[in-house]
């Protein structure tokens, strides 16, 4: 899935996915060959956690120790 569609359907900013790449919460994803991301179904799962955690109260640097 492309990225508009990750942070559709995770209820995050298309931002906040790139800064959660930057961070090293997220992994890396596979490009396609005209350069857009293209994000796993692991991945989606992966930011609902990261979501959960924030709301709960983590930090950044808890949540990526998790």
């Amino acid at each position: 899935m492309k990225i508009g569609e990750l942070a559709r359907l995770s209820g995050v900013t298309i931002d906040t996915i790139r800064f959660y790449e930057r961070e090293g919460l997220l992994p890396a994803p596979l490009r396609t060959p005209s350069g857009y991301r293209e994000f796993s179904a692991e991945t989606l799962g992966r930011l609902s956690f990261i979501k959960r955690a924030r709301e709960l109260g983590f930090r950044l640097d808890e949540i990526g120790e998790l």
